[in-house]
């Protein structure tokens, strides 16, 4: 794995586990919420409560893509998709589902070379 597609992993995945969300009347970060819910399967395994119930809030994890990266696709042209080797169809496919207001999937590899 590239150096690049590391660290954009690991930044998705800070900037949900750094977001609040509703839990138990207040605002707690993801982390927060997963340590607790540790401490009661730790305490069920340990035979300290009878039951195993967690408490897991709804929680909306943000999208892949956002509007930037959609015009950022959708700008490129033949010579740029050569430049930045990115497959023809791939491509072709992305701008058709943004035009048709879809809901795109862009992987790491292809977001790397974009950005």
């Amino acid at each position: 794995m590239k150096p690049d597609t590391a660290k954009l992993l690991i930044e998705k995945i800070l900037g949900n586990f750094n977001k609040r969300y509703e839990f138990k009347g207040k605002q707690y970060t993801f982390d927060n919420i997963i340590f607790e819910n540790v401490g009661i399967l730790g305490k069920y395994l340990l035979g300290k409560t009878g039951e195993m119930k967690f408490n897991i809030p709804n929680i909306n994890i943000q999208r892949n893509v956002d509007n930037e990266m959609r015009n950022k696709i959708i700008s490129i042209d033949t010579e740029k998709r050569k430049e930045l080797k990115i497959n023809k169809s791939t491509l072709w496919y992305q701008q058709k589902k943004i035009k048709e207001r879809k809901f795109i999937k862009v992987y790491n590899k292809t977001m790397v070379r974009i950005e």
